[in-house]
Order: C-alpha cells, then structure tokens, then sequence
C-alpha cells in the first residue's frame, strides 16, 4: 500500500510538473519565434502528459489498452526528446533520424508482440524499460564525451548516466525479482523512481538551462566573431589587445601589430560581384590566420582592412612574419579559378615601458599602410613614428 501511495505522489509530481512546463512552453512560443528544437519539446511534453493522465486513471481502473497505449506515447514521447537535445547540441542529422526511427518502430513492434504473445505486465514493463534505457545511450555519450563541454552539459550527461542505470535495474528488478521481503529489491524500486523523477527534471529545468547556454554562446559569437569571415571582429579584438598590450609594457616586452589591406578589392567586386568578393575575404582570413600563432590575435576591422597583434614579436621576428602573410595569399584559388589579390601591410613594432594606446598604434600602422598603397601596393613597409621605411617591395 505505501509502495502504491508512493507512486501515485511520484505520478502527481509528475503530471504538475509537466503541465506547468507546457502551459510555461506554449506562453513563450506565443511571444517568441517558433523553431523546431521548441516544438519538439513541446510535442514531447504533452505526450508524456498524457502518458501521466493514463497512468493516474490506470491506478484506479483497469483499462485493457492502456499499457500497450501508454508504452507506445512513451517511446514516441521519449524520441522527440532526444531529438529536441540532440538539435540543441547541434548533432542532430538525417543519419541519426533514420536510426532512432529504425530504433523506435522496432522497439514498438516488439513490445506489441510482446503484450500479444504473453501480456505479462513485469516482463513488458522490463522491456520498456530496457528499450528506454537504449535510447538514452547516444544522448549522454555526445553531452558526456562528444560534444564542446561546459559543466552543465557534463552534468547533464552524468544524470542521464543515472537515469538509464535506474532504468536497467528497474528491468533486471522485474525479470528477476529479488527474495520476497529483501531490502534490495525496494531500494532498486526506490532507485528507479528517482530516475524517472530525474528524467523529468533533465527534461525541464535541465532542458531550460541548456537552452539558455545556447543562446548566451550564439549571443557570446555574434558579439566577438565576424559574421563573414569567423574571425575576431574589432570590437573583441580591441577588448583582447589591451591586457596584452598592457602586460608587455610591464614586462618591456616587445610586440608588433600589423594592418593589412585586400589591394584592389572594390576592382574585385566591381568585376566578379559581391557574392565572390565575400568568398575573397572568407579565403584571406582563412590563409591569414593559418600563418599566425596561437597567441596572436587576428581581427576583421571592417571592409577589406583587418588587423594582427604579434605578441612578444620583435622586429625580426615581425618582418619575417608580415612577409611571410603577404606571400600567403598569392595565386588564390576562388571556386577553382585563380583569382590573383595581394595585400599592402602596415606594421608597427613597439619596445616600451609605457602602454601605447591602440588608437595610437592604428594611426601609425595606417600611415605606413598607405606608404605601402603608394609604392605600388603587395608590400610591407614598417612604422618608426610617423616616418616609415619600404621593407619589401612588391613582387
């Protein structure tokens, strides 16, 4: 009797929690742009709402297709989950649909065939259970292991874990029961309660914090990375130049920043339209940042003008990289065509004690930037204050 008092308080926590997590669903998606991760997990939240309603009515009264009915929501309920999670992580492919549909219908025909053949309850409950437990699998492994992890994703990753361990001792419990009266056997019905109490609370909050995540990196990306070509944009590369800048003047250390820009780009343009000028940019800072350090920063200044910060680089050290980035993007390849663009690079290299403004740093580098565009572009030519000297001349 308190086994059977427990569930029903494990089916009403169950039930209100899900309805609330629809009614709170559906008032944003009334608000909101609607997408299909949402929708899924609305579809799938109804369905085990009303898999919570045949379960309570079950209680009370025996329904001969109840059971079978609410395995079958379950599985589909269960499914658009995953695939909810599974489109938020960005894993979600047609490869994977085909194979949890497969997984699914066969899971569902086996469980029909089951009830049909021998409609023993313990035995069918196992198989669902073990069924449930199988579809888990995937999503825990990609938030456990596959996926760019965060805590939240590891943690989420370690619940689900717990859930399909609750799962598959609730299936080991009903094919093999334990000795009448033993301890064992209640703690792994406890244990099994807490796991789907757990799925519900993975589904909800988890799911919501999940969401949130992913829209503070989406939002994190837009405002650090250019759309077009990936790289830093220039607010974010000035946010991330200053505590470098400052912390070589600490140290005397030297470092050099470089201002380069696509020669003829609005030519480019003009003659083979925008859509492959943007492919130019896209192949420029692709073949820019190949050349660069992993502790250097690359940015995107706007247009056709973007930006280097060579951290503890020296004058030799500067050229040699400024020469070997404007050699890098000679005889591109654009849609399989050579289409030739050079670069003109302004560069800079700073020893001092003193933190030198970036603004400063962009005048002088710009001023030896357009020294380079009137000595006939494709060349480096470096900065000392306002005066500037020819470091190599075009090609």
């Amino acid at each position: 009797m308190a086994a059977s008092l427990d569930f029903k308080t494990l089916l009403a926590c169950l039930f209100f929690g899900n309805f609330f997590t629809v009614m709170l669903t559906l008032a944003y998606r009334s608000r909101y742009p609607k997408d299909g991760t949402s929708l899924l997990f609305l579809t799938a939240k109804i369905l085990q709402l009303v898999i919570m309603i045949l379960l309570l009515l079950r209680e009370y009264r025996e329904f001969k297709v109840v059971l079978p009915c609410i395995i079958l929501l379950n599985l589909a309920g269960g499914t658009a989950e995953i695939f909810a999670l599974l489109k938020m992580l960005e894993v979600h492919s047609e490869r994977i649909k085909r194979i949890y549909y497969t997984l699914t219908g066969c899971a569902a025909l086996a469980l029909l065939l089951l009830y049909l053949l021998s409609p023993d309850v313990p035995r069918l409950i196992a198989a669902a259970s073990l069924a449930g437990a199988l579809l888990l699998i995937y999503p825990a492994y990609m938030l456990c292991w596959k996926v760019k992890k965060t805590p939240l994703q590891e943690i989420m990753g370690l619940l689900y874990g717990i859930v399909i361990l609750s799962m598959l001792c609730n299936a080991s419990r009903l094919v093999y029961p334990p000795p009448e009266g033993s301890p064992i056997g209640e703690w792994m019905q406890v244990f099994f309660y807490i796991g789907i109490y757990l799925l519900m609370f993975l589904g909800t909050a988890g799911f919501m914090l999940l969401s949130r995540e992913q829209s503070y990196a989406e939002l994190e990306r837009a405002a650090t990375y250019d759309e077009l070509t990936g790289i830093l944009n220039r607010r974010a590369f000035v946010l991330r130049a200053r505590p470098l800048i400052a912390a070589a003047a600490k140290e005397m250390a030297p470092f050099s920043f470089l201002l380069l820009d696509v020669d003829h780009f609005k030519q480019v343009n003009d003659t083979y339209g925008h859509d492959t000028g943007d492919k130019v940019l896209r192949d420029f800072a692709r073949r820019i940042e190949r050349q660069l350090g992993n502790g250097d920063l690359f940015g995107r200044f706007g247009g056709e003008e973007f930006a280097v910060l060579l951290h503890r680089a020296d004058e030799e050290a500067s050229e040699e990289v400024a020469e070997r980035l404007r050699r890098s993007v000679l005889d591109a390849t654009i849609d399989g065509i050579t289409l030739s663009y050079t670069v003109s690079i302004g560069l800079i290299t700073i020893v001092s004690g003193e933190r030198v403004p970036l603004n400063t740093l962009y005048k002088l580098s710009d001023t030896a930037l357009y020294q380079a565009k009137q000595r006939g572009r494709n060349c480096v030519v470096r900065s000392h204050g306002y005066a500037a000297r020819e470091l190599e001349v075009h090609s």
